[in-house]
């Protein structure tokens, strides 16, 4: 009986998938060079725009602002000539403060470039020196936590210490903030740096990734601290309000929608006691109506004070002051950014 023999080789059907196989692999990694050179030339297309922008912003803080400041539009979506970007153009605004300090002004520039359309911004204020200021406000800066990749203070030595917060980015560039999950991520120190019942100020930057969110960004022991919530608030019951935590049992709504993305938040607990909250510069409410309360030994960072207050999002360049800082230096740390 004559055995059937083995054929060496492919079949038709093996080789039609070995084909089409080798296909789909082909198709992957052309689709992901793709992706990479896109990506790669939008970040180049940022970067010069930003460049340019932050150029026309020193330029104009330099040479359009009056004393006493004047509303103007120095510029307006004015085509200017970009290496590597198309359609470019810059706009240039100057506006006054609507709390009536008639010695600062706003210059803000947007430079709008390619289809479809991106727009960066820089902002600056300017005093009535014509010097922009630094943000370098060291007088009764009793704590200062960076977030550059380390929970260390700057000025003093008592570090956090991390819980689940993980090094993130600050527009872009990482290691320059701290990211919390809104579960159980906190940064803690073990002080209250001497802050009491009144002059004392919490500022810091924070990325809001959903606008519907709830948490603390900081809070000094049981006394006061500032974040996003509800008039119930808790994980649960999340709001879009900026509420600040007074008296160690009380939060209060300002009002004011935090919206989402970076922004600097301040909380100024005056020499009364009362506290007002501050958004991008901007008064967004005060609250009288409550006896203030000296904070205990401890400040959390990210939530974990042991309640259901936990954020979500990223906080970055915390500074706790010994003094209710005014607005002129808050408007002045606002501009900088973060450090």
């Amino acid at each position: 009986m004559t055995q059937p023999t083995k054929q060496s080789g492919f079949t038709a059907v093996e080789l039609l998938i070995t084909l089409f196989v080798a296909a789909a692999f082909l198709i992957a990694a052309y689709q992901l060079f793709n992706l990479v050179i896109k990506d790669g030339g939008n970040t180049r297309a940022e970067s010069r725009a930003s460049n340019v922008a932050y150029d026309y912003m020193r330029q104009y803080a330099a040479s359009s602002t009056t004393i006493p400041c004047t509303p103007s539009t120095p510029l307006s979506s004015v085509p200017v000539s970009v290496d590597g970007l198309s359609d470019a153009t810059i706009t240039v605004t100057v506006t006054c403060l609507p709390n009536a300090i008639s010695s600062l002004s706003k210059v803000e520039v947007a430079l709008s470039y390619n289809k479809p359309l991106q727009t960066v911004k820089y902002s600056t204020f300017v005093s009535s020196s014509g010097s922009t200021s630094t943000g370098d406000i060291t007088n009764g800066l009793a704590a200062w936590y960076k977030l550059n990749g380390d929970p260390n203070n700057s000025i003093g030595s008592v570090n956090g210490a991390v819980s689940n917060a993980v090094p993130g980015t600050h527009n872009g560039i990482p290691n320059l903030a701290y990211s919390f999950n809104g579960t159980n991520a906190s940064i803690i120190a073990n002080s209250n740096f001497g802050l009491g019942a009144t002059n004392a100020t919490i500022s810091c930057w924070v990325y809001n990734a959903n606008a519907s969110n709830s948490g603390l960004f900081v809070k000094v022991g049981n006394g006061y601290g500032i974040g996003i919530g509800s008039t119930t608030f808790d994980n649960t019951n999340p709001g879009t309000k900026l509420i600040m935590i007074y008296g160690g049992i009380r939060w209060i709504v300002t009002g004011t929608d935090l919206g989402t993305g970076w922004h600097h938040v301040v909380m100024v607990v005056d020499g009364s006691g009362v506290p007002t909250a501050y958004l991008d510069g901007v008064s967004a409410g005060s609250y009288p109506g409550a006896s203030p309360a000296a904070p205990t030994q401890i400040t959390y960072i990210g939530g974990g004070d042991g309640s259901t207050r936990w954020f979500k999002g990223s906080v970055d360049d915390v500074r706790l002051y010994n003094r209710a800082l005014p607005l002129s230096d808050i408007l002045s740390l606002y501009s900088a950014g973060a450090k």
